[in-house]
């Protein structure tokens, strides 16, 4: 559990400060990412979006955490209260995020989420 809260620190740090390089290299490029609207995000899509300042997350605040640990794989399971805007308009929110890690080639990334509104 300690490896996953690690990596999931180090993955919201990057969020907001969006550090597209760091993003690169925590997510996968097979990434599926289902929004808390329903829609699907490419890797490429979210990053592009941190790197035009269309997503831009000012604070997090981690309310819960939970995380399974398999053979190559971590599903975490959290809430965070996410202060923030996007394309301009306030964005502030609590969401479940259910992620999936995985142990690639190049290290731990993030190969699924589904987030939803809490």
């Amino acid at each position: 559990m300690q490896e996953a809260l690690k990596l999931e620190e180090r993955l919201i740090k990057a969020m907001i400060r969006s550090d597209c390089e760091t993003l690169n290299a925590l997510i996968a490029d097979s990434l599926i990412f289902i929004n808390h609207v329903g829609q699907q995000v490419t890797k490429t899509e979210d990053l592009a979006m941190h790197a035009s300042g269309q997503i831009h997350i000012e604070a997090v605040t981690r309310e819960s955490f939970d995380a399974c640990e398999y053979s190559g794989c971590l599903v975490v399971n959290t809430c965070l209260s996410v202060i923030g805007s996007y394309a301009g308009q306030r964005a502030n929110g609590r969401f479940h995020y259910l992620r999936t890690w995985a142990m690639t080639g190049t290290g731990w990334q993030v190969v699924g989420v589904k987030s939803s509104a809490a």
